[in-house]
């Protein structure tokens, strides 16, 4: 029999007027290893803290092992741990062994994890382990908690990561959960499932509608036309004989009423079916301002690139095809960002067509005090028709209602998106991306994939998720040995 490690009953949890989750029952088995999925906002950090202890919701909460936690947001903590440190787990994950001060954010991100994984214990909570880590390190974490034998339950937006792990998953919406077997592709496939089924129920629900709705009109005309006749008869001199007839056509008429009723309460009762709201497919066209033909537009010539006493590309030649998806990889710190930086800005080394129009993707915070509107704040930076915006909205998880909401009102996830739509209404030629799906959950994350899809220019993106590149990317190049190679 499968030993329960932790069973949450009747949970309950609001932050002030807002509900964020409201769970009937949930149970979780010994070596069971569950992903946790859903939009920004939604409760999956809470849904762990719940777990670990850090919140106390209204509910039961049973555990009957301990939990180890890795926060989202930690800070690197130089005496936690440090006794039982595991220093060949830190020897592994690359770790330097300088001042931790002076980590990078993924280099500060594998010292917390080691510290986590260097303690055992029978359960383990990881919130988005692999925000920060390059490709190799989210590799050797796999690798890593293949090995762990106990509860594991994590959040994460990496569609690699859930599909090397999870046995389960947890989506969560609308503060409910609903599990899934399987891995990330299946969870896809019972979704897609779902879909279809739903798309079944509500042509059904439609069809069964609409054909209530023209029987109760036809008996209701029916009914009219004999109680029309009915009264004829009754203000016309009738023969005794003839008067059995008249109550005849009266009865007739109330049948009529009583079925028609009848199918009004049907149709009362027939339950809604509602769907996922259809993505409108989006075209880019090119403005007139910023067409460009110059087949290679950004080129490097010896260029040379450094993080003050280091080196980052030395003495490096390249040339970016005009309307390719270019991808950049490599390790944390190599010198991607940089090499980014240098493009927008035209370093030297960098040549640049004079024609060449940017529009890179960055935070937006600082404008996030205004009271305009989403729909405005854009239609004032883009030469698009303001249907093509609603589409773009709308593709990014926005109802027609929301996207006259304050800037000033929108929360984190909503001013990611936003940022998002920026990058795509301003006009150019040249999409420039600095790991854009760090912090956006995997429902954003693959609405930016079709709309980096179907935008006409060029786009130069770095990225550590393998899903995203493999699925946009037409060239790939690596930063190794202070080189930028062409691997495929």
């Amino acid at each position: 029999m499968e030993q329960l490690t932790i069973q949450l009953k009747n949970i309950q949890q609001n932050f002030g007027a807002k509900e964020v989750l409201a769970i009937d029952e949930l149970s979780v088995y010994e070596n069971d290893r569950i992903g946790i999925i859903g939009g920004n906002g939604e409760g999956k950090s809470t849904l762990l803290k719940i777990i670990h202890g850090d919140l106390i919701p209204e509910g039961e909460v049973q555990r009957e092992v301990a939990f180890n936690y890795y926060p989202q947001i930690a800070e690197v903590d130089e005496l936690l741990n440090i006794d039982s440190l595991d220093w060949a787990l830190m020897s592994q994950f690359d770790v330097p062994k300088n001042n931790l001060q002076t980590l990078s954010g993924g280099e500060s991100s594998k010292f917390w994890l080691a510290q986590i994984l260097s303690v055992y214990q029978m359960g383990l909570l990881l919130d988005e382990p692999t925000t920060h880590l390059d490709r190799e390190s989210v590799k050797k974490l796999v690798e890593e908690l293949r090995y762990y034998y106990g509860t594991l339950l994590f959040v994460s937006h990496d569609r690699y990561f859930l599909n090397q792990l999870a046995d389960k998953i947890w989506e969560i919406q609308d503060g409910k959960v609903v599990e899934y077997e399987g891995d990330y592709d299946s969870y896809k496939e019972q979704k897609e499932q779902e879909h279809i089924k739903n798309e079944r129920d509500k042509e059904n629900y439609l069809q069964e509608k609409r054909r209530l709705e023209t029987a109760i009109a036809k008996k209701k005309e029916q009914a009219e036309k004999a109680s029309k006749v009915s009264n004829k008869k009754k203000q016309q001199s009738i023969r005794p004989d003839r008067l059995s007839s008249s109550k005849q056509k009266d009865t007739v008429q109330k049948s009529m009423q009583k079925s028609a009723k009848s199918m009004e309460s049907r149709l009362s009762q027939l339950q809604e079916v509602r769907t996922e709201t259809k993505e409108q497919e989006i075209h880019f066209p090119t403005p007139k301002s910023v067409e460009i033909h110059n087949k290679y537009p950004i080129r490097g010539e010896n260029l040379q690139l450094t993080a003050g006493d280091k080196i980052l590309l030395k003495q490096t030649d390249f040339q970016f095809a005009l309307n390719k998806k270019i991808a950049i990889v490599g390790e944390n710190g190599s010198g991607k960002t940089t090499l980014l930086d240098a493009i927008v800005n035209d370093r030297e080394g960098v040549v640049l067509s004079p024609k060449v129009a940017f529009s890179f993707y960055q935070q937006m915070d600082y404008k996030l005090y205004v009271e305009e509107s989403m729909l405005t704040f854009l239609m004032k930076r883009t030469v698009y028709p303001e249907k093509l915006v609603r589409s773009l909205l709308n593709n990014l998880g926005f109802a027609q209602l929301e996207i006259n909401k304050p800037l000033s009102a929108l929360s984190g996830g909503e001013a990611t998106k936003l940022a998002i739509a920026l990058l795509f209404v301003r006009p150019s030629n040249v999409l420039i991306l600095d790991e854009p799906t760090n912090f956006i959950d995997i429902k954003t994350i693959e609405a930016l994939e079709k709309l980096i899809a179907s935008y006409e220019g060029t786009v130069i993106f770095t990225s550590h998720d393998p899903y995203f590149v493999e699925k946009l990317a037409d060239e790939v190049y690596e930063i190794k040995d202070k080189q930028l190679q062409l691997i495929s």
